[in-house]
């Protein structure tokens, strides 16, 4: 098992993107926003963003594609839910993602906005290393013939809308795994080991492991556990029969809908999420924190 890793490029433009729900948000971003034009380094920003700092002179307002696709890096003000939505948009173009936590311990994000001035001279100088973390896809097949898919980082979950059992058949390269009641499945990469895969009984997986978590959630028979399947294994899932409402969920984030007739296929995804990590960072040290938090 080895690192993905790779070596970081020379930062001229970082884009910055704020989660205006956390407390200091825009002070935070006026703060990054000063140091990089400081640096000669071209900020980025939506422009909705943009706006509500101030306008400051250096930095380039854009639209949504441009901000994904063409900084040389984004710096993610928020926590690890931030994060998750901004790879999911940025990971299509490669786009490296650097997150500041502006709430509780993270496992995505580097540091507080107490230290943003150190963790953006790191970026400036390349003193950061690129950890590409496993996407999945999930692909539902409709009953008018379309497509309709979305990507995630952490994990895809299937349950029903509200508090029923559902049954869902599941197969892995074709051939049938089982068919499962309960609340529903979580199909995990090894960075979204330690959400709610965790909490519904999974195991925690390194993120540098090639593996994906198929996780029942509160399984009818008690004997159901985790599976660890390989990174290349293709999980196909269908309703056996009519039950409602169903929904895909992608990082607890978005959905769509899953109807009786229609097939759900997940895989890896073919790009990943290009993560920002410094030299004082390990996953351990963090695991120990966050369970010793708890």
């Amino acid at each position: 098992m080895t690192p993905n890793q790779n070596t970081p490029k020379p930062i001229r433009t970082v884009g910055i993107f704020i989660n205006t729900d956390k407390q200091n948000a825009y002070e935070t971003a006026f703060r990054c926003v000063k140091y990089l034009v400081h640096q000669g380094i071209t900020p980025m920003m939506l422009h909705n963003q943009y706006a509500e700092i101030g306008g400051i002179a250096g930095v380039k307002a854009c639209f949504k594609d441009q901000f994904y696709s063409s900084p040389d890096c984004i710096v993610v003000l928020g926590g690890d839910g931030t994060l998750l939505g901004i790879a999911r948009q940025a990971s299509a173009y490669e786009t490296p993602i650097c997150g500041i936590n502006l709430g509780k311990l993270g496992f995505l994000t580097n540091g507080d906005a107490s230290s943003y001035e150190e963790i953006l001279q790191m970026l400036i100088d390349g003193d950061y290393t690129l950890d590409q973390r496993s996407m999945i896809v999930s692909t539902v097949k409709k009953l008018n013939g379309e497509y309709e898919s979305q990507v995630a980082l952490n994990d895809l979950v299937v349950k029903a809308i509200g508090i029923r059992m559902i049954n869902l058949t599941i197969e892995v390269d074709g051939a049938l795994l089982d068919e499962y009641s309960g609340d529903g499945v979580i199909l995990a990469t090894p960075t979204g080991s330690t959400a709610y895969s965790l909490a519904a009984g999974g195991p925690v997986v390194d993120p540098r492991a090639d593996v994906l978590l198929l996780n029942p959630i509160c399984p009818h028979r008690l004997h159901d556990k985790a599976y660890v399947l390989p990174g290349t294994a293709a999980v196909d899932i269908s309703l056996p029969g009519s039950v409602g409402e169903v929904i895909v969920s992608a990082d607890g984030q978005v959905q769509m809908p899953l109807s009786y007739g229609e097939h759900l296929h997940i895989e890896k995804a073919p790009y990943m999420t290009n993560l920002i990590l410094f030299q004082n960072r390990n996953f351990y040290e963090q695991l120990r924190k966050k369970f010793a938090d708890h």
